[in-house]
């Protein structure tokens, strides 16, 4: 039965990640795109990096929990 949840956990944490890697990739073709009319934004602004850096952070500590909890 645990190994039945183990490998469970292991297909969503997979999924997530790359959930999280195809929405990177998305945002970056949007960037890119020199089609679309794109709002002004400064991503290089101290405030938006800071904001992006600690959603990051908070990701890979839940994850890192997660797979503590596992052993």
């Amino acid at each position: 039965m645990t190994k039945e949840i183990k490998e469970q956990e292991e297909i969503e944490t997979s999924r997530n990640i790359q959930q999280f890697f195809d929405d990177m990739r998305m945002l970056g073709d949007q960037l890119r795109d020199k089609s679309l009319v794109k709002p002004v934004f400064d991503s290089g602004a101290p405030e938006v990096t800071n904001y992006l850096l600690w959603l990051i952070l908070g990701e890979l500590v839940d994850l890192n929990y997660n797979l503590e909890e596992e052993d």
